[in-house]
Formats: structure tokens, C-alpha cells, sequence
């Protein structure tokens, strides 16, 4: 087995029930309750739009400058990084990659909540009316 599928193996023996997202409600009471000692906010939307607004305490690395030696050298091994970006795609997708290389991460589920592109909503496939099928394929 090559290190990267031992990195993906590993990787995937480690998702927890919750997928290893945390949800907005659960992350607010944490930093309510001053409980964010051991967690890092990193919010990779980009500079523009963090801005406009984020949560208190979040750093910003937009998901495109992520991966650079320079952003990465930022990020601590000794924290659980919660990743913050619009919906929460883009930050399960980098989490995947940064579990990877050894840090433990977390996604906020559905981020920010705000779309990144105005004509599309939100909501998911079956909020939307679309067809679903039941059973197995």
C-alpha cells in the first residue's frame, strides 16, 4: 500500500457520526461559552467577502492560497482547525486534503449560509422538490 492510500485509509477510518463537522449552533454555544481555547477558525471564503462578515476570532486564508508553503506554515498541528467558507463545500473538500497531511480538521456545516452565487439557493436537492428515489439502487 502506497503512503498516500495509507494517508486516505487512515483518513477514513477516523470520520466520526457527525462526519466531522460541527454544526452552527454547536460552534456558537463554544465560543459562547469561551470554550474555543483548543479549536482554530480559519474562514477561506475570499478576502472580500470575509470582510463583509465572519465569525469573531477567524483568521482567513482564501481556499485557493490554502495549500501554499506560506499558509500552510500558519496553520497549528496542535489545534482542531474548523474550516469556514460559503456553504460548506468548498471547506469539506479542504479538509479532506488537510486531514491528509496530518491535521485535524472539522467543517462548519453549511458555512456562512451564504451562496456564492446569487441565482442559486441554498437549500439541498430534496428541499428543492426534486425527485427521489427510495431503495436501493
Amino acid at each position: 500500500m502506497s503512503e498516500v492510500e495509507e494517508a486516505i485509509s487512515k483518513y477514513i477510518q477516523n470520520v466520526d457520526d457527525n462526519w466531522n463537522y460541527i454544526t452552527p449552533k454547536d460552534l456558537n454555544k463554544r465560543i459562547l461559552d469561551n470554550d474555543v481555547e483548543d479549536l482554530f477558525l480559519l474562514d477561506i471564503r475570499k478576502p472580500e467577502d470575509y470582510i463583509k462578515g465572519h465569525i469573531p476570532g477567524s483568521t482567513n486564508i482564501f481556499w485557493l492560497d490554502l495549500f501554499k508553503p506560506e499558509s500552510l506554515e500558519k496553520l497549528p498541528k496542535d489545534k482542531t482547525i474548523v474550516l469556514i467558507c460559503y456553504v460548506g463545500h468548498t471547506a469539506s473538500q479542504s479538509m479532506a486534503f488537510l486531514e491528509l497531511l496530518g491535521y485535524d480538521v472539522v467543517v462548519l456545516k453549511f458555512g456562512m449560509g451564504i451562496s456564492p452565487v446569487e441565482e442559486i439557493p441554498i437549500s439541498g436537492w430534496s428541499e428543492m422538490g426534486f425527485d427521489l428515489e427510495l431503495g436501493e439502487s
